[in-house]
């Protein structure tokens, strides 16, 4: 039954990805898109030094 539902899943995947890649293409590249991939880099670059202040503060 699993199998079924998860064999389901990818086809949709597949037939969403074929019949709307243009639209998907479009949403990637705008600058909206681009913004965010920005500001969750700086979130994962500031991971690592707010973590350390963390550490800081609980020693």
């Amino acid at each position: 039954m699993f199998k079924l539902i998860a064999i389901a899943l990818f086809g949709l995947g597949i037939y969403v990805g074929v019949n709307y890649a243009d639209e998907i293409n479009n949403v990637v590249e705008s600058d909206g898109f681009e913004q965010v991939q920005e500001k969750i880099a700086d979130f994962i670059d500031n991971k690592d030094d707010i973590i350390e202040k963390f550490k800081e503060i609980k020693d």
